[in-house]
């Protein structure tokens, strides 16, 4: 799971960082986390890398920060911004830019679990995740860390941004089941052989999709212009 930190105070971010680390322990997941300084780093770095959630400092009413995480709510809607203060000056404008959660410093010790709680059942709710069997057992794959699905032969590799605890993983199930069970999700099947997830699209051209890690799927010919359309139809939706 991949976590990014922006905050002035390198203090703050490292009990925030441990804060993760300790409660990710729990479930034996391991975590990444990326510190900044500065929130032009954090919005390059969120341009390029998709994060299971951001915490990002703010300091009083109006703060520049607060345009900021508007910025990284736009540009990934799905990634849960969660705001850290030493005052509640900047809470009412965390509804404004849709911020997931607002933890005052001086209460992280006793706050922060809630929130990881709350963060957990979000993100891995059903509406959120794909069940699939594999090796006997139900696996629940969060949307958010999908790219794409390709198929071959009987079976279906997923793979998965930097922010997933696998790289790829493969699954006995045809690619029409996964396009089902994707159908109105914010995923599209390109070609009979790949399911991509739109968040990840930068651009339909050329009868490819170039995604925003650089990979880029081979589109159908034949449904090129259709298939642009509905992107740009969920993108402006």
């Amino acid at each position: 799971m991949l976590f990014a930190i922006c905050d002035t105070q390198p203090a703050d971010a490292e009990s925030i960082s441990a804060l993760l680390h300790e409660y990710l322990e729990r479930y034996d997941l391991p975590c990444r986390v990326e510190r900044f300084s500065r929130p032009e780093q954090l919005l390059a770095f969120c341009r390029t890398c998709a994060c299971t959630a951001v915490f990002l400092q703010v300091h009083s009413a109006g703060c520049p920060n607060l345009e900021i995480a508007a910025q990284l709510r736009a540009l990934s809607p799905e990634t849960p911004v969660i705001l850290t203060s030493d005052t509640l000056d900047c809470a009412p404008d965390g509804y404004r830019v849709r911020a997931f959660a607002y933890l005052l410093k001086p209460q992280l010790p006793q706050s922060f679990t809630a929130c990881m709680d709350s963060l957990w059942n979000a993100l891995f709710s059903p509406t959120n995740t794909l069940c699939l069997r594999a090796d006997r057992e139900d696996v629940f794959l969060p949307l958010e860390q999908i790219l794409y699905f390709e198929a071959s032969g009987h079976s279906v590799t997923a793979f998965f941004s930097s922010s997933a605890l696998w790289t790829t993983r493969k699954f006995r199930v045809s690619i029409q089941e996964i396009a089902n069970q994707l159908e109105g999700r914010g995923f599209l099947r390109v070609q009979r052989s790949f399911v991509v997830n739109l968040r990840y699209v930068e651009r339909f051209s050329n009868y490819t999709v170039l995604l925003k890690t650089g990979q880029t799927i081979p589109v159908s010919v034949k449904q090129f212009s259709q298939l642009r359309r509905e992107f740009l139809i969920w993108q402006n939706s």
